[in-house]
Parts: C-alpha cells; sequence; structure tokens
C-alpha cells in the first residue's frame, strides 16, 4: 500500500519555503542601498495607487508570507486614503479569513477527530451556543486576527456567522489602522529619503482621529467583555440567533 504524503507536512514545507523566499527578497532588497529600497517601495505604491483592487488580493498573499495584517491595513490606508482604504480593507480581511477559515477548518477536521485542550473545548462549547455573537465579541476586542480565524476553524465554527461577524467586527477596527496609514503623505516621506517620515509629511488631524478611535474601540471591546457572562444569553438574542443560524 503507498503511504501517502502527510498533507500538514506539506503545507509546513511549503509555508517555510515561501517565508523564506520572502526573506531573502527583503534582504535583497535592502541589500541594494536605501535608494532601491525607496525605488522597490515607490514601484509597490505606484502600481497599487492605480490598480486599488488588487490590493484585495494581497490580503490572501499575506498568508502566505505571514505578513501582519496589520501591516498590510496599513499600507491601504496609505495608499488610497481613509475612505477607499477602509472599504478595501474590510472587504479584503472578510475575503482573507474566509479562506484562512475554510483550509484550517478542512484541515483540522480530518487530522483532529476531537477539539483538542480544555480551553478549546470550552471555546467550543460557546461557538455551539452563539458562534456569530463569540466571534463578534473577539474581533471587536483587538484579539489578534488570525488567531481568531484558527480558533473558530479548530472549534468548527459555522461558515456563515463567521463571515458575517468578522464583516461587521473588522469595520470599526480597521478604522485606526487605516486612517494611521492614511496620515503618512508617502510622496513627501519618499522625498525625503529617510527611513522613518519626518514630522511635517505627517497629517496630524488623521493621526489624531486614529488614536481616539483606538482609544474609543478599546474601552467599548473592554466594557463588552466585563458584561458578558458564559452561561448567559447573549444581548439581542432575537437578531443574534437569527444570525447565528
Amino acid at each position: 500500500m503507498i503511504k501517502r504524503p502527510n498533507r500538514y507536512a506539506v503545507a509546513l514545507w511549503l509555508s517555510v519555503a515561501l517565508l523564506c523566499t520572502f526573506s531573502l527578497l527583503l534582504i535583497a532588497t535592502y541589500g541594494g542601498g536605501r535608494q532601491t529600497l525607496f525605488a522597490r517601495a515607490a514601484t509597490f505604491y505606484v502600481f497599487f495607487a492605480n490598480h486599488v483592487w488588487l490590493l484585495l488580493g494581497l490580503y490572501v498573499v499575506r498568508l502566505l508570507c505571514f505578513l501582519p495584517a496589520s501591516l498590510v491595513i496599513f499600507l491601504t490606508g496609505m495608499i488610497c486614503g481613509p475612505v477607499v482604504g477602509e472599504i478595501v480593507a474590510v472587504l479584503g480581511l472578510t475575503l482573507g479569513s474566509s479562506i484562512e477559515f475554510a483550509l484550517v477548518r478542512a484541515a483540522a477536521a480530518s487530522a483532529l477527530p476531537q477539539v483538542p485542550g480544555a480551553l478549546l473545548q470550552k471555546w467550543q462549547a460557546r461557538i455551539n451556543r452563539a458562534p456569530f455573537h463569540s466571534i463578534l465579541l473577539l474581533r471587536i476586542c483587538f484579539v489578534p486576527f488570525d488567531a481568531v480565524n484558527i480558533a473558530a476553524a479548530i472549534a468548527r465554527a459555522p461558515f456563515r456567522p463567521f463571515v458575517l461577524a468578522t464583516f461587521l467586527g473588522v469595520t470599526p477596527t480597521t478604522l485606526p489602522i487605516v486612517f494611521a496609514g492614511a496620515s503618512i503623505n508617502f510622496d513627501d516621506w519618499l522625498a525625503g529619503g529617510r527611513l522613518l517620515p519626518r514630522a511635517d509629511v505627517i497629517q496630524w488631524p488623521y493621526l489624531a482621529a486614529s488614536g481616539l478611535m483606538a482609544v474609543l474601540i478599546t474601552l467599548h471591546g473592554r466594557r463588552r467583555l466585563r458584561r458578558e457572562q458564559l452561561p448567559a444569553q447573549p444581548r439581542g438574542r432575537g437578531l443574534m440567533q437569527g444570525a447565528d443560524d
């Protein structure tokens, strides 16, 4: 009987190879000096500024390169501005998280007959009761984006409530990062020739708005988390239950 290759081993080696390739590209880019680095950055900026909706693909490719979601959101705000950047960021995160969720859930279903660990089992029990509300709460509490995707997939969360909760949850939480990116005037930063932007290339009202929104969303998320009691039924039961089905 021919032994089939372990899909997890193949996926792991593929991810490592992609990460090494990405790291080598970064080293090669910076190895050419600061001017080469800025030239690559300018090419990247001009390309995506002229092809905004291709940024959606970057939210998928980042999964292969282990790029943080916050970095891609920041770049989106810098390239597209606050309004279009927010739309692209929300759609891109929803698309990327759906793909990551589906892949992890399919892999976990074949490799893990049961959810491992007491903590994940409690999380699965909560997911079974109220998947939409549980995932939405994690999204607005700034829990690391990919951690929520993976935990929800391992806990076998249903797909539709996951996508809906992600779309609604990332809509407010991406705003501070998008505004922070929009506060950087890339053309002036590039003209300055410095790795770190000077104070005069930062649009301070955008940055102030970013900080204020981050504080307000964090306070709201913590208040919701303190009110949350695991045995209790979530507030707005009718609406949430309809979304969870």
